[in-house]
């Protein structure tokens, strides 16, 4: 196989370019939404907006009202049938997606160097780890609803929360005087395609590692479905892999750009295992957590995020590949560590009642 993109998948000049692009309509609500100081009342009236079709609060400043009502709209190439069935695609396989999304997903993210140190620096994962990965599994669930876009349900308001949570973190982060121009823009064009890629690409790798069939609709409409996300994101469609093909190259090229070992990677890393482990129900050997993590990153990625070696567990994960690919032996095997590891997530979001808030943050700390 030919392992050079073509030219039309991403080539340098657009990646280069993208470092530097943000996302100027939260940008812009964020700076305005600053400079009044309200964020003890702000908040309060973020984190009580849960449904699409919950009225906005009179008492909005004006950037905010702006800003919620220009970004609720689905980018106008949206595809309703395409993301019913993204939507139950996730519905079919949501365990081992939620498995994914903590053991393959988020350090994947870590991995690449330059991203990561928005992250480290923000200090979101570090202080709070459990409360991050709940936020994060609070926000795919309520974006891969079958309802999720409709009158009652959550994602338009949860995509619209996460939007400003990326502003505000720039916000902070440009100001802390600990940023290097070297790294680009935080939370930039490119890093925003790296963690959409972690949603979609990456999912359906894992799912692929871990045994599962799917068909290339199926992936195409899950990965159409994510897509649409993106753009409501505030990602500029031309970073949006239009079909698997691109997100394969997208994938490479910035595996190619970014993925070498840091401080920050190696220490999100070593915050999201310990935070696992932590909380991991007494039926997980907790060796197979790092162990799980591996099998899914692959050696190479592993070792750069120094996620520890095993030996016995990765055994087990084998069998567990080829139980699923022969007939759904995941759904019979209650000890997986796929499987436990979504019981976390489930029993994290429980905790909370099923609503994290998606605050928007005052500080980095």
């Amino acid at each position: 196989m030919n392992h050079t993109p073509p030219r039309t998948f991403f080539p340098e000049a657009q990646l280069q370019q993208a470092r530097r692009q943000a996302d100027p309509v939260a940008d812009a609500a964020i700076n305005s939404l600053f400079a009044q100081h309200t964020f003890g009342q702000l908040n309060e009236w973020i984190t009580a907006l849960v449904r699409n079709d919950q009225v906005l609060p009179a008492q909005f400043p004006e950037p905010l009202l702006a800003y919620f009502t220009q970004t609720a709209q689905l980018p106008g190439w949206a595809n309703g049938r395409k993301m019913q069935g993204g939507a139950a695609f996730f519905a079919r396989h949501a365990r081992p997606i939620l498995s994914i999304l903590g053991c393959y997903s988020l350090p994947f993210c870590y991995a690449a160097a330059d991203g990561a140190q928005v992250l480290w620096l923000s200090q979101r994962i570090r202080q709070d780890a459990r409360r991050r990965l709940s936020e994060t599994a609070q926000f795919l669930l309520d974006v891969m609803d079958k309802n999720a876009f409709a009158p009652t349900g959550k994602g338009i308001r949860s995509i619209q929360k996460v939007r400003l949570i990326h502003a505000a973190i720039r916000y902070h982060v440009n100001r802390s005087g600990q940023w290097q121009d070297e790294w680009g823009t935080p939370v930039n064009q490119e890093d925003m395609a790296g963690t959409h890629l972690s949603f979609t690409y990456i999912v359906l790798d894992g799912l692929s590692k871990l045994g599962f069939y799917y068909s290339q609709e199926e992936a195409e409409a899950y990965l159409h479905l994510w897509n649409v996300i993106g753009a409501m994101l505030g990602m500029e469609e031309d970073m949006l892999p239009k079909n698997m093909k691109a997100a394969y190259w997208l994938e490479k090229r910035i595996r190619e750009r970014h993925f070498r070992p840091s401080e920050a990677g190696i220490g999100l890393t070593k915050a999201l295992l310990d935070c696992m482990v932590e909380a991991a129900p007494v039926s997980i050997a907790r060796d197979f957590l790092p162990a799980y993590m591996r099998f899914l990153l692959g050696d190479k990625v592993a070792d750069l995020l120094a996620v520890p070696a095993g030996t016995r567990a990765s055994v087990a994960l084998g069998s567990i590949r080829v139980g699923n690919s022969i007939g759904g032996l995941f759904n019979q095997f209650s000890q997986s560590p796929a499987d436990g590891i979504a019981a976390l997530l489930l029993n994290e979001l429980e905790g909370t009642g099923g609503k994290t808030g998606f605050g928007v943050p005052e500080t980095l700390r």
